[in-house]
């Protein structure tokens, strides 16, 4: 996340704002500003929806919004004091997804290891099915085996 633009600023809200607070002012601007819907320049508008795209992203992780804020009140300490000697110590705070750090599972990615399961006991209840049919039985030796 580039250091230069505040990401609560950005977004509209303020630093104890919560998830819904954020998704909604998400929401509005997304629909101001992607490329698709506004009268900007389509490269503009690529430009700054993305981010907004970032910045919701880096504060609806609670982990990365923890992280920025600290890396915030960091800033604004270094402002306060004069001594430039303090300032060229400082390594900038990387934002990133670290490993590890899961986020839970949409109402689509439900759905679609429900049905992945289903068809995996549904092939093998039809395997099993076939078998017994054809008479093989459950005790039947593959001729790769043998």
């Amino acid at each position: 996340m580039p250091p230069f633009f505040n990401c609560y600023e950005l977004l509209g809200v303020s630093s104890s704002a919560n998830n819904a607070e954020l998704r909604k002012a998400f929401r509005q601007l997304s629909k101001q500003l992607h490329p698709d819907t506004t009268s900007l320049p389509r490269d503009e508008a690529t430009r700054q929806f993305q981010k907004v795209c970032e910045a919701y992203d880096l504060l609806s992780d609670p982990v990365l919004r923890a992280n920025y804020d600290l890396s915030i009140e960091r800033e604004n300490n270094l402002t306060n004091q004069e001594t430039e000697s303090n300032v060229e110590n400082i390594q900038p705070v990387k934002f990133s997804k670290s490993i590890g750090v899961r986020r839970p599972f949409s109402g689509g990615e439900l759905f679609s290891l429900l049905l992945l399961i289903a068809a995996i006991f549904l092939s093998l209840i039809l395997g099993l099915l076939i078998a017994f049919v054809r008479g093989g039985g459950l005790d039947f030796t593959p001729s790769w085996l043998i």
